[in-house]
């Protein structure tokens, strides 16, 4: 998410929306009210068998700075989180938004205020009331100016917020506020049309009080959290987890959950094949044959999904500071040939940086397009005729399955040469907030079904986000009258103004939407991932008899 986080793009580790799912011996629609955590599930459906083992998203090992929600920034901390934190609401796999700790919420003042209700009796894992006061606690924490979320900027919607994120603004003025035990009452700057879907985001979930001064609170055997489950076990290559007896929505009917985030080198195909994976991702090149194999086929889950992978400048610094040279790369390289050589057939051309299927999404095809000879002139604008005197620069990526044909192109159409180096991902993502690369890469999913997390999230100036540090105060302003907008028609134009900003700019590249391949035990019930590519580990369950 959101999910919404920057993550490294490999098929393993992609995680991704659904579009439209695959599901083999799964009812669909059991499967959605399962994800999002249903207290009651038929009793036929339950079987003895309580526990799962799972392979995260990720292969990297969960640390106790990532399992804070305002700390984490990556696709394997998100989905262990979000088991262990829960938040006001959910977003079930058809983008609806779900009740979760809240029972309902209202608008006011023309869509300007929201106010959320909590759910009667709500507690911690170790039986403490949580109340609205904490709700406003946990997000004042991902606003601190000492230290903000890496998302923080999903608040900047509430009035004050962002100012006071950024060390301009009081938190006094912030416009988030308890107005009873039960109530949490939100002023926001433009009518709160996507406000709800926002605060399902991992990075909004609640935490216990004395999280800051007590950072045990965070670790396994004196774990306390807000969501299904809770840690008892951490190590380098598995995270255990149990099912939270307080939580809202009643235990889990999976009471025990093993992480795996190394296989120590093995296939994910072969561990599940010989019984030692119940739900794991696996690349797209094994999906291919998977999904014609006559004992695993049965178990292939595909989940197309609007992610959208895209390629960025360091705009402050030259070359890529003249768009002359941004524009050259956007048309000089045949990125619709490179997508489509890859074999993958749900990986499709980006027409955009909003993918198909989150609301916002174009029918205007705002996609780079190869055009040879106004490449070669934008480059000779920017002083470097057929690639000659183009300075040094580096691709830095966390390796990628088109960096190769982009370095390969940009030699044979633009006579360009440039080094590649690979980085770890925690390395790349500093990089990325700190010094970024001149040219880099991301695959990014949304935190909550909206245009915005892919517009305004990314590319609004000053965003943390943003990491080309690309400004231009028409893409704000149009990002600014789509969020400010009432209706439907007016905001899509309005995002659609701001994407057309985007393509003739060129601060950043889109280049395709993916999907994911996941393979899920026979009798595994509720193995679908939510709008923001989440799977619920509430909602899973083992049909009687598996």
């Amino acid at each position: 998410m959101t999910n919404s986080y920057p993550v490294p793009f490999t098929e393993v580790a992609r995680r991704e929306r659904p579009r439209r799912v695959l599901i083999v011996g799964t009812s669909a629609l059991l499967a959605v009210v399962l994800a999002v955590g249903a207290a009651s599930r038929p009793a036929d459906t339950i079987a003895a068998r309580t526990t799962a083992t799972i392979l995260l998203p990720m292969l990297n090992s969960p640390s106790a700075a990532s399992l804070d929600p305002a700390a984490q920034a990556d696709a394997g901390s998100a989905q262990v989180d979000s088991q262990l934190f829960e938040s006001l609401t959910a977003i079930d796999a058809a983008q609806r938004v779900q009740p979760a700790l809240a029972a309902s919420w209202e608008t006011q003042l023309d869509g300007k205020r929201v106010i959320f209700h909590l759910r009667p009796g709500l507690t911690f894992s170790d039986g403490s009331a949580l109340k609205a006061a904490d709700v406003v606690a946990s997000w004042m924490r991902v606003l601190s100016p000492a230290n903000p979320s890496q998302l923080a900027s999903l608040l900047d919607e509430v009035t004050g917020a962002r100012a006071y994120r950024e060390g301009s603004g009081k938190k006094s003025a912030v416009g988030i506020q308890a107005t009873s035990d039960k109530d949490i009452q939100v002023d926001m700057a433009s009518p709160a049309v996507d406000f709800p879907a926002i605060v399902s985001s991992p990075t909004l979930a609640v935490v216990p009080p004395g999280i800051d001064s007590n950072p045990r609170l965070l670790s396994p055997g004196s774990f306390v959290g807000s969501g299904a489950y809770v840690i008892t076990a951490l190590s380098a290559t598995e995270t255990t987890l149990a099912a939270n007896s307080h939580y809202w929505a009643g235990k889990p009917a999976i009471t025990t959950i093993h992480l795996l985030s190394s296989l120590g080198g093995a296939s994910p195909v072969d561990e599940f094949q010989a019984g030692r994976l119940d739900y794991t991702p696996i690349e797209g090149g094994d999906a291919t044959w998977v999904a014609y194999d006559k004992t695993l086929g049965a178990s292939l889950r595909v989940e197309p999904s609007p992610s959208v992978e895209f390629y960025g400048f360091d705009t402050t610094k030259a070359p890529f500071s003249d768009v002359h040279v941004r524009r050259a790369f956007e048309l000089g390289i045949d990125w619709s040939r490179i997508v489509m050589l890859k074999g993958d057939p749900l990986r499709v051309r980006a027409t955009g940086m909003v993918p198909a299927g989150v609301p916002g999404h174009s029918v205007t095809d705002f996609g780079p397009k190869l055009d040879l000879a106004t490449a070669k002139s934008e480059l000779a604008a920017a002083g470097f005729p057929n690639g000659v005197g183009f300075p040094k620069i580096t691709l830095v990526t966390t390796g990628t399955d088109l960096d190769a044909a982009i370095i390969r192109q940009l030699h044979d159409n633009l006579g360009i040469d440039i080094s590649y180096r690979i980085l770890d991902w925690d390395t790349y993502n500093n990089q990325l907030l700190h010094d970024p690369p001149a040219f880099w890469q991301m695959d990014w999913v949304a935190d909550y079904p909206g245009a915005n997390d892919f517009l305004g999230l990314l590319l609004g100036s000053g965003q943390p986000n943003n990491f080309g540090r690309w400004s231009n105060s028409a893409f704000d302003t149009a990002i600014a009258h789509a969020l400010a907008a009432t209706e439907t028609g007016s905001m899509q134009q309005s995002f659609d103004a701001a994407q057309a900003i985007v393509s003739d700019q060129a601060p950043v590249i889109p280049v395709d939407y993916g999907a994911g391949y996941t393979l899920a035990a026979k009798g595994l019930l509720g193995a679908l991932p939510n709008s923001e590519g989440l799977v619920r580990y509430a909602g899973l369950a083992w049909a009687t008899g598996s």
